[in-house]
């Protein structure tokens, strides 16, 4: 099997997830010389891993993303190749969002232009470090298992799976039922634990993750109590679409002051939002408890419950007993500082940050370090409240493209 060891790659992308393999193919599409430049690597053995594992363990049947968001340059190519494989009816009504498994069987076609040559690696990089003036290849990327090899340009595409977040009135709770009070990304509907047992599972959290695991557990016979904090916002897409359009876009890079980006992408992601179909189907369901616009005052072990470990929860709008389960569907909070392997980097060539988020250039360069690229949740000052959505991976490629282009021509 090749490997990486001592290798000079002009460009390397650290991610094999949505915005990792589109970027990679949108650049062979136009300069399919590249194949033999470009590396993407990976903690991963196949791409799209951490995507598939997270849509399993969730449930997740359907995309909330329409089907002309997807990996691949060609807007209509999930839709073609539904109608090509008699699978049209695994597009959903409205948006023809695509199913997950079709979904995932596009990529895998679409996989194949990542080969030959052999341009996925299993790699989980331990350090990255630069050195500036060191020539045509200043970056060092060295794994957990000490292999190393140089690049002349990186791409983080890293996404936010290792930015879980736990608001911090849960951090003590958790401490003491570390093996009950979970957060969505540790929880897996179809572990085969004691999950249920005949408990309620309660799902904190008003987003499309609370959403789709209170629906998938309900379908399997669980009673679950869904505690949002606010009013449950029922949206098809999780941001508004004009964020893919030119003028809001325009608007925000004309706003100088990278603090109040922030906090526009916070107004418009906001706590999240179930889609109609998700809603509609837990409103409908007996075995589902809704308790919006309440919080958590306090989780203790039930005694009275004759089943040993399980807990009573004490909220604004009365008290849930026997409590099997407790999933944070809390969401994620990107920070850079987060990810060990850049640590070194950050420390001899400081990044500005503003909440974690670093403040890339025009290009989604990550000032000071020259050739050092973000996409995704990384992007989110520049591209805005899509930054890590499926369609945020084409709005990256075009601000990377050009940069990219005069790299491989080099």
């Amino acid at each position: 099997m090749k490997t990486l060891a001592h290798r000079n790659i002009p460009i390397t992308i650290i991610g094999g997830g949505i915005h990792g393999v589109s970027i990679a193919i949108r650049l062979l599409r136009e300069v399919p010389t590249a194949a033999s430049r470009l590396t993407i690597v990976d903690r991963y053995p196949l791409p799209l891993t951490q995507w598939r594992r997270k849509t399993e363990c969730q449930g997740m049947t359907f995309l909330r993303s329409p089907a002309v968001h997807h990996i691949s340059p060609d807007a209509l190519g999930i839709v073609e190749y539904a109608e090509r494989h008699n699978r049209t009816s695994e597009l959903a009504p409205p948006y023809a969002q695509p199913s997950t498994q079709l979904f995932w069987d596009f990529c895998n076609a679409a996989f194949t232009e990542l080969t030959p040559p052999q341009i996925y690696y299993r790699f989980e990089v331990a350090k990255l470090r630069w050195d500036k003036g060191a020539g045509e290849f200043p970056f060092r990327l060295i794994s957990t298992n000490n292999e190393g090899f140089r690049s002349g340009c990186v791409i983080l595409a890293i996404g936010a799976d290792d930015c879980a977040y736990i608001p911090p009135e849960f951090m003590q709770w958790q401490r003491q039922y570390p093996e009950i009070i979970l957060h969505a990304s540790q929880f897996a509907i179809n572990a085969g634990n004691e999950q249920g047992s005949g408990g309620k599972i309660v799902i904190v959290g008003g987003g499309l993750t609370a959403g789709t695991l209170a629906k998938s557990l309900r379908e399997r016979g669980h009673g679950v109590a869904l505690i949002a904090r606010k009013e449950l916002k029922v949206e098809q897409f999780d941001f508004p679409p004009v964020w893919l359009g030119p003028k809001a876009l325009t608007e925000f890079a004309n706003e100088t002051d990278f603090l109040r980006r922030y906090d526009i992408i916070q107004q418009n992601r906001g706590e999240g939002s179930i889609t109609p179909d998700i809603m509609e189907s837990l409103v409908s369901a007996s075995n589902v408890d809704l308790y919006p616009k309440t919080c958590i005052r306090n989780i203790i072990a039930n005694e009275k419950c004759p089943v040993a470990r399980r807990l009573q929860i004490e909220t604004t709008r009365g008290t849930i007993t026997n409590v099997s389960r407790v999933i944070l569907a809390t969401g994620y909070q990107f920070d850079l500082r987060r990810y060990g392997f850049l640590a070194d980097l950050i420390a001899k060539h400081p990044i500005p940050l503003v909440r974690g988020l670093p403040c890339l250039d025009d290009d989604l360069q990550l000032y000071p370090v020259q050739n050092l690229f973000g996409s995704g949740s990384i992007a989110q000052l520049q591209i805005g409240p899509a930054a890590g959505n499926i369609a945020g991976a084409n709005l990256a490629y075009e601000r990377l493209r050009e940069k990219l282009l005069v790299l491989l021509s080099a």
